[in-house]
């Protein structure tokens, strides 16, 4: 992240993300990424446990790289820890967000998506606690495509996404809840049904719910995926733990 604050970057993201697009920019705000560490963090998990949990990750990554940068990918959309999100008539954009003297200046544009078909969702008030959020923040979740990707894996994984009929990879952020923030969100969400999407080491574990919440079911179902999941190796033993204690509401 740079030096500016959110409220100096989304005071002037419209403008220059139309200087940046060469189009009317109808919503701009500044992007926040929303990692693993976040939802460890809002569960409880202590600080030297999400730095091991850092660590092992880092290490996955280096024994395997082609691995590691999949559930980076999967995590990150492939975009940077902050950037610039405008919304124009036509298609929905990440700048990079880049500073000089105080002033946001014009950056590249890191990716780019046709409007037309492009999904986001808000997340329900509790998710801010679940991130570790302050109350000036906001979740919503883009469903990105990984088709552009370089990677195998996550080619392989946008060719499973469409076969099941999926428009994206669920990606969090974090954006401000100032009119900036909201007016992107009507832009892209509208009056679509907040729905939380929880991510753990990259893999959207959809349907778990909120504690106290069933989501398409009652906690023992969410409780038996999740299980699953633990057992299949797809999430470690913290993963598993935050996630159990999210949805019994411990």
């Amino acid at each position: 992240m740079g030096s500016l604050t959110d409220e100096q970057v989304n005071q002037q993201a419209a403008q220059v993300a139309s200087s940046v697009l060469n189009e009317s920019v109808v919503a701009a705000t500044r992007c926040h990424q929303v990692t693993t560490d976040n939802f460890m963090k809002g569960a409880g998990v202590g600080g030297g446990s999400r730095m091991a949990a850092k660590f092992g990750k880092k290490m996955g990554e280096a024994m395997m790289p082609s691995v590691g940068n999949m559930a980076k990918g999967m995590e990150t959309g492939g975009l940077p820890k902050s950037f610039i999100l405008a919304v124009t008539k036509d298609q929905v954009a990440a700048l990079e967000e880049k500073d000089k003297k105080g002033e946001l200046v014009a950056g590249k544009v890191v990716k780019s998506w046709p409007r037309e078909g492009f999904r986001a969702s808000m997340g329900i008030p509790a998710m801010n606690a679940v991130t570790a959020m302050d109350d000036d923040h906001q979740l919503i979740t883009l469903y990105l495509p990984l088709d552009d990707s370089k990677n195998r894996y996550l080619k392989a994984a946008a060719n499973i996404q469409a076969a099941a009929g999926g428009t994206g990879q669920p990606t969090n952020f974090m954006i401000s809840k100032d009119e900036t923030g909201e007016a992107v969100a009507k832009e892209l969400v509208g009056n679509t049904p907040a729905i939380p999407n929880i991510q753990v080491g990259g893999m959207a574990v959809g349907g778990m719910g909120m504690p106290g919440q069933a989501a398409g079911g009652d906690s023992t179902a969410q409780l038996e995926k999740l299980a699953q999941l633990h057992a299949s190796g797809a999430l470690t033993d913290a993963e598993f733990e935050t996630q159990k204690a999210k949805i019994i509401g411990t």
